[in-house]
């Protein structure tokens, strides 16, 4: 079969359309976006814009009824929270969610553990033995 340079500039195009396509589908938004690890209890909630999603670090300060509709943690070092974060409102706003309630880690009581250790770092745990941790939280609608 012999080809034309019009059909190989086609083909070529069509190969750069398609190749394109693939690699935005694979793009995150923002850094850290397809590494949080997301469930999410409602399907089909319609999008919210970017920068819409509310950050709450307490229950008390929602002020309205509210229900969850997912939760999601990331794994990451105490340098990466503010990215983390950001990933978490992006990804809130993909499930239809009104705010992100920050889950609040307990303590755990010094006399169970020894020494002066605290495992509270607001909304993070520690884990393991250096600086990594666990990022937690609840995407939140609210009710109507």
């Amino acid at each position: 079969m012999k080809r034309t340079a019009s059909a190989t500039t086609r083909l070529g195009f069509v190969c750069l359309l398609a190749g394109a396509a693939s690699l935005h589908g694979a793009c995150e938004p923002v850094r850290h976006y397809n590494r949080l690890q997301v469930a999410s209890f409602e399907q089909g909630l319609p999008r919210r814009p970017y920068g819409s999603v509310k950050v709450f670090r307490d229950a008390s300060d929602i002020g309205r009824p509210y229900e969850a509709i997912g939760m999601m943690s990331c794994e990451g070092s105490a340098g990466d929270e503010a990215g983390i974060l950001n990933a978490m409102l992006y990804r809130a706003a993909d499930m239809g969610a009104d705010g992100v309630l920050l889950n609040d880690v307990p303590r755990i009581p010094r006399e169970q553990v020894g020494g002066s250790v605290d495992f509270r770092y607001g909304w993070a745990a520690l884990i393991g033995n250096g600086d990594q941790r666990a990022y937690r939280a609840e995407a939140i609608r609210f009710k109507e």
